[in-house]
């Protein structure tokens, strides 16, 4: 498998606070059947994984810290781009970090409100050759109370990216709703564990839990897609052949209001 959403960059936002928490972390990934990971930092103000350049250096540094403690995960580099009005001239300026050097841009949506300017630096990015991938549509709140927010965006050529925590249940109900709702309308491309430490009881260890989940709702065949065969090609830099979004009805998510 592979994960494309972590924050095992040591000392660098609210990821691993040392290499020592990192080199846990890597190692429970490896126990959980991961094989790569894309190192993907926060690229807010507060935090400090620096340019496409710098976050590939403390890759190969981290990297280094793995082989010698003989753990066999590859890292990759990458980074949660955070939105902002200026984000598609920054990944052109080589400032953010897409997926391995890939045409492909993780992107994180404010949790609490959408401002206007999102359609519009997603038209940005796509123009400039850029294929966003949505973080966790299902914990941003206004997505989650309208996912025909998430249809419509992947209706333009966005792919999204669910939390193995979210769909094992880990937080709560709505949010477990949430998911089933986007995978059962193929909202969905990938599933990540944005894992921020090495607790035993945090989302590290959610990934197996997720993938039976997986299986259980779609199938063996797509929940194999969601952990192995999309991943690989988005760090390929290879083209998605994605299932066809459904629409969502206004019925189908008039419960969501009900876990508020």
């Amino acid at each position: 498998m592979i994960d494309l959403h972590n924050h095992i960059l040591p000392g660098v936002d609210d990821g691993a606070g040392s290499v020592e928490e990192a080199c846990r972390m890597a190692a429970a990934l490896v126990d959980q059947g991961v094989t790569q990971a894309c190192c993907t930092p926060h690229t807010t103000e507060w935090a400090a994984a620096g340019d496409e350049a710098r976050i590939g250096e403390r890759v190969v540094e981290l990297q280094a810290s793995l082989d010698e403690r003989g753990i066999g995960l590859k890292l990759l580099p990458g980074s949660e781009a955070h939105l902002s009005p200026t984000l598609a001239a920054d990944v052109r300026k080589r400032a953010v970090a897409p997926l391995n050097g890939s045409q492909y841009l993780l992107l994180e949506f404010p949790y609490d409100f959408l401002p206007p300017l999102f359609e519009r630096v997603v038209f940005e990015l796509q123009a400039g050759g850029v294929h966003p991938v949505i973080a966790h549509p299902e914990r941003i709140g206004p997505i989650a109370d309208d996912p025909s927010i998430l249809y419509r965006l992947v209706h333009r050529g966005c792919l999204a990216q669910l939390t193995a925590m979210s769909l094992a249940g880990g937080f709560g109900p709505r949010v477990r709703e949430v998911s089933d709702l986007m995978l059962e309308h193929r909202l969905v491309h990938a599933i990540a564990s944005d894992a921020h430490d090495a607790d035993p009881r945090g989302r590290l260890y959610a990934i197996q839990p997720a993938r039976e989940a997986a299986t259980r709702l779609l199938g063996a065949a797509a929940a194999t897609e969601l952990f192995e065969g999309v991943p690989a090609r988005i760090v390929a830099g290879q083209p998605i052949e994605a299932p066809a979004p459904q629409e969502i009805k206004k019925r189908h998510f008039s419960f969501l209001k009900a876990f508020r």
